[in-house]
């Protein structure tokens, strides 16, 4: 059981998911949020910005649900679908997209934000085709009897 790769992989998306909460807290609300709003909180944050804080909307509960699916899996040692395969590698290309933008790496983050609207509505598209796949792959996967698989555990 330990030895099982995907426990590790498992292990590694739940640090991935604590680092990323910063993340986007870190993106959507900066360090000092009053500096850059005016006092009644409205107008000085632009649409980009807001598609971006849509986009953190729609990776948190891809990545919520590939570790979900992923703890079925490992609980319960069953082979991996192919419609999880496809909606985790969807889920993951948003996510590293989303950090390389919201860190900046590399310049990306800025010359993202002066594409415009155009990335993050792909993003959105990939991320809401990924978590689509991984709940239907989620309700497959889930016991119906959650009381006797948890007396089996």
């Amino acid at each position: 059981m330990l030895l099982d790769p995907r426990l590790w992989l498992l292990i590694g998306l739940s640090l991935a998911m604590l680092f990323t909460l910063e993340a986007i807290e870190e993106f959507v609300e900066g360090a000092w949020p009053q500096m850059r709003r005016p006092a009644n909180g409205w107008g000085a944050v632009g649409s980009t910005h807001t598609m971006w804080a849509a986009v953190a909307l729609f990776m948190l509960p891809g990545l919520v649900l590939t570790i979900l699916n992923l703890a079925i899996l490992v609980a319960n040692d069953l082979p991996y679908a192919n419609a999880q395969l496809l909606g985790t590698i969807f889920v993951v290309i948003g996510w590293l997209v989303y950090l390389a933008t919201t860190t900046n790496l590399g310049g990306i983050g800025t010359y993202l934000q002066e594409v415009g609207l155009i990335a993050p509505l792909a993003l959105l598209v990939i991320l809401a085709l990924g978590d689509l796949l991984l709940l239907i792959s989620l309700i497959d996967i889930f016991p119906t009897n959650l009381l006797s698989a948890l007396r089996q555990g």
